[in-house]
């Protein structure tokens, strides 16, 4: 379903249902992904979550792609990409996060799809952990997986977060600034009273 400036994708399957909020910050160039997992299978369970997005910071992905590189922040964990062969991108950062420590991750997307994978069905799935693969010189992608051990009618939440800042320093102020439950839910408040606003208006 949609509302104004935020999107909600419901689904449920094998007694697990999810519940996935989207959408950007009013005052920064972050879009956040809130995912709530519900336990309902009558069951303790083990999942994952990943989170995938293939980097452009082009015009096109076909030009951009072999001049984009990835990176790990040491202090933040966040997976950092940047593009310093385009005119136009070369003095942004950009980065996708999540809120969860035991997060991996790789820049690797033929690791991920898979030699005849696609996104539909990704041969990373099959895996039990990302490789940590990143640098320059790879076919990028960002992906970022998390494990939750949910016991029966427990329930967690997993908040991705994809954006982009004017050099490291931004991006990574950015990260921290954005992190956490309050944060994003704040964030969401912002665009809903925005948007009553200009509702209002009209």
């Amino acid at each position: 379903r949609h509302g104004f400036g935020y999107s909600v994708f419901t689904t449920t399957t094998a007694g697990i249902r999810s519940e996935l909020w989207v959408f950007v910050a009013l005052d920064a160039a972050v879009r956040f992904s809130m995912l709530k997992v519900f336990n309902e299978s009558g069951r303790p369970r083990k999942l994952s979550v990943t989170g995938y997005v293939e980097w452009v910071m082009g015009d096109s992905r076909e030009k951009s792609a072999m001049h984009v590189g990835t990176e790990v922040d040491p202090r933040t964990g966040a997976l950092l990409a940047r593009n310093m062969y385009s005119a136009d991108f070369s003095d942004r950062v950009a980065f996708f996060d999540v809120d969860d420590a035991s997060g991996n991750v790789t820049g690797d997307r033929r690791e991920f799809l898979g030699r005849n994978g696609s996104p539909q069905k990704p041969v990373a799935m099959e895996s039990a952990r990302l490789s940590g693969r990143v640098g320059w010189g790879l076919d990028p992608c960002g992906a970022i997986r998390v494990t939750l051990d949910l016991a029966e009618g427990q329930d967690h939440e997993v908040i991705f977060r994809l954006g982009m800042g004017r050099g490291v320093d931004d991006a990574l102020r950015l990260v921290t600034r954005c992190r956490g439950t309050l944060a994003a839910r704040s964030a969401l408040d912002a665009v809903r009273r925005h948007w009553e606003h200009v509702v209002r208006a009209v």
